[in-house]
C-alpha cells in the first residue's frame, strides 16, 4: 500500500491511500499466496532437515545406515516411522519444485516477452520437473537399496 500526500493548501496536508494493485487473475493471486506459504513451510522442512542431519547426527557421523534407516530397503516391511519419514522427505519434494517452478515461471514472465518461447520455457522447464518428481518419489517410496557388504 502506498500513500501520496498532495497539498490541499498550505495550512493542510491530504493524504490519499492507494489500493493494492489487482492480480491479472485468480490463478496469479492463489499462485502468489502458495509462493508465501510454500515459501514459509521451506523454511521450516530446511531449517528441521538441517538441525537432524548437521547437528543432531553430524555430517561426520552419517552413514548410509541412517538412510536405510529411515527410508527402510527395498522389498522389506515398512514401518510406520518410514512412511513418516517418507512422507516428510515427499513433501519436502514438492513444495521445492512447485516453489522453484513457480519462480521460473515469474522471472520468465518479466525477460521472455516473445509468448511462444514464454510458453515453450515453461513447458520445457515444467515437463523437466514434473519428470523429476516422480523420479523422486518413486526413489522415496521403493527405499533404499541395500548395499553388498
Amino acid at each position: 500500500m502506498t500513500t501520496s500526500t498532495h497539498p490541499a493548501n498550505a495550512a493542510t496536508t491530504v493524504r490519499r491511500v492507494k489500493p493494492f494493485p489487482v492480480a491479472r487473475n485468480n490463478f496469479e493471486r492463489a499462485l502468489w499466496i502458495f509462493m508465501r506459504y510454500s515459501g514459509l513451510a521451506l523454511v521450516f522442512f530446511a531449517i528441521s532437515h538441517f538441525g537432524l542431519q548437521h547437528l543432531l547426527v553430524g555430517t561426520h557421523n552419517l552413514k548410509v545406515a541412517d538412510t536405510e534407516l529411515r527410508w527402510g530397503l527395498t522389498g522389506q516391511p515398512v514401518t510406520v516411522e518410514q512412511i513418516a519419514w517418507r512422507a516428510y522427505y515427499l513433501v519436502l519434494l514438492i513444495l521445492a519444485m512447485g516453489h522453484g517452478l513457480n519462480g521460473f515461471r515469474q522471472v520468465a514472465y518479466d525477460y521472455l516477452h516473445a509468448r511462444g518461447i514464454y510458453r515453450g520455457a515453461l513447458l520445457v522447464a515444467g515437463a523437466l520437473i514434473v519428470f523429476l518428481t516422480i523420479l523422486g518419489a518413486v526413489a522415496l517410496f521403493m527405499g533404499a537399496s541395500p548395499l553388498k557388504r
